[in-house]
């Protein structure tokens, strides 16, 4: 029998296939009227109401419910209804503890999903009713922050963005702001006088609002953002090395070979030049303020080109090698049957794939034309690595890398100095964020404001929050870790809901 709340008494029970049909009614001799306070016993008439409630025995439950109108004795014409007590609200068409399990799934799977698993359950319910209890429920109050840590998270990348508070004593989501702007962060932290502490990371507008809405508060720069600005700031010198990079990854090549031909590695003139006019182009409109975003817009190009050209800070002529061949590790074989006279490209293709090789047949009739103009053989080609991994080379530990890259960054480190002492200072500023002492940074500072400017700059003009990142052991770390459960839950939503019910969904579990 399903549990029956104070107040009613079970006139009926009827239980078939469609479920447990339950009749009842009222046993108060009284009812308060909503308007006045006050009790009445005049009875006006009788009405009956429908509720769907939790399962009993995988079968769904539906009560049917007498419930009277009662008249007030003091409000002239006034007529109300008696609450159905523990059951639901007014109008209500579920009991209030099947609203509350249906509203727990919807938290947690969203709106179509919670649908199929209530109607697993035998608590049948579309998907939009889902999102109304969802929307409906009130978000509970929080304990009053004192150390909070704010990020923004992307709602459509590139598009509209969001901010999200966390509170990083009890590592849980206390709020989130539409927009990534200063304007919500400061009206939020102004709101919140208890906030003693603010994690961020270096973006202006949170600097900005941390600043004008909570002055009195700490702000501490998030560490790992400090890295990841020190390695840019060393991959935009990285960038600036191109011909040292070249030259030491030709000189490493495991085997001599002829110089590449110029007519197939250097770009064709046109093409130099109009890559040459853009980058100069994105250099002009980034020296007039202009962001990287309109930069990309005015001449048509990636965000990701405009960021390496001002990353860069002048024109880097771009130098392609040609790429590895299946063929460079079956080139004695070949080289070996056509002096033996064999000239087939289609028998030399079948007696090297019989030997493992995977290539195409155009690989191997391209060389055989080339040995039959007698063309210079095709060299192969020296691998050069991207900037971003010659970076993690020069700022990881030697330790642990092969024998073949440590031999590639040790000689270019002899080859480049400056790039040499730019990874120096950057590990060495790695250090100082591991060691908790924030004496050192003066001298950091000052030593490596020759190689690291920009870097330098940066990092004065937020100085006092770079010291707090050293000494105090806060950090985003939470935060990074709270923006994947967001993103989590807004792929599972489909796009389907606004940002109303996104907040609701996390700020549940939170």
């Amino acid at each position: 029998m399903p549990s029956v709340p104070d107040g009613l008494h079970v006139d009926d029970l009827t239980l078939n296939t469609a479920g447990l049909l339950i009749t009842a009614h009222t046993t108060a001799h009284q009812a308060t009227c909503p308007s006045c306070g006050r009790s009445s016993t005049r009875v006006h008439s009788t009405y009956w109401r429908t509720l769907k409630d939790l399962p009993w025995q995988d079968r769904t439950v539906t009560w049917h419910l007498r419930v009277r109108r009662f008249r007030c004795g003091h409000c002239p014409g006034r007529i109300f209804a008696e609450p159905a007590v523990g059951m639901g609200s007014r109008k209500a068409r579920r009991s209030e503890r099947l609203a509350e399990a249906q509203t727990d799934i919807g938290m947690v799977l969203g709106g179509e999903p919670g649908a199929r698993l209530s109607r697993r359950l035998a608590m049948p319910v579309s998907g939009d009713t889902v999102l109304r209890l969802v929307r409906r429920r009130g978000i509970a109050s929080s304990p009053a922050p004192r150390v909070v840590g704010i990020d923004d998270w992307a709602w459509r990348r590139g598009q509209s963005y969001g901010t999200i508070v966390c509170d990083l004593e009890r590592r849980r989501v206390i709020d989130l702001l539409p927009g990534r702007s200063a304007a919500p962060v400061r009206d939020w932290l102004a709101a919140h006088p208890s906030v003693a502490v603010v994690s961020r990371d270096r973006a202006g507008p949170y600097a900005e609002a941390a600043r004008t809405g909570a002055p009195a508060a700490m702000q501490v720069a998030d560490r790992w953002h400090l890295l990841v600005n020190a390695s840019e700031a060393l991959r935009s010198i990285v960038e600036r090395h191109q011909s040292e990079i070249r030259a030491v990854a030709i000189h490493s090549r495991p085997e001599p070979s002829l110089p590449p031909d110029p007519a197939k590695t250097e770009p064709a003139p046109e093409t130099s030049s109009r890559r040459r006019d853009r980058c100069e182009a994105a250099l002009r409109l980034h020296g007039e303020g202009q962001p990287t975003k309109e930069i990309a817009r005015r001449l048509g190009a990636s965000r990701n080109a405009v960021r390496r050209w001002i990353r860069a800070g002048q024109f880097v002529p771009y130098r392609r090698a040609p790429g590895p061949s299946q063929l460079d590790r079956y080139i004695s074989v070949v080289e070996a049957r056509w002096q033996e006279g064999q000239r087939s490209a289609t028998c030399l293709h079948r007696e090297l794939c019989a030997q493992g090789f995977t290539g195409g047949y155009d690989i191997v009739r391209r060389w055989v034309a080339r040995q039959q103009s007698e063309a210079p053989a095709r060299p192969p080609s020296a691998r050069i690595p991207s900037t971003r991994r010659i970076t993690r080379w020069l700022t990881g530990d030697p330790a642990v890398l092969s024998p073949v890259d440590r031999a590639f960054t040790q000689a270019l480190c002899n080859a480049a100095p400056r790039l040499k002492r730019a990874a120096e200072d950057v590990r060495a500023f790695a250090d100082l964020l591991h060691q908790d002492d924030p004496a050192g940074l003066t001298p950091w500072l000052e030593a490596a404001a020759s190689e690291l400017g920009g870097f330098v700059t940066g990092l004065r003009q937020d100085e006092n929050a770079v010291r707090a990142a050293i000494a105090e052991p806060w950090s985003n770390g939470h935060v990074e870790g709270q923006v994947n459960r967001l993103k989590l839950i807004k792929r599972s939503m489909y796009g389907r809901a606004k940002f109303d019910l996104l907040r609701q969904r996390v700020l549940h579990a939170a």
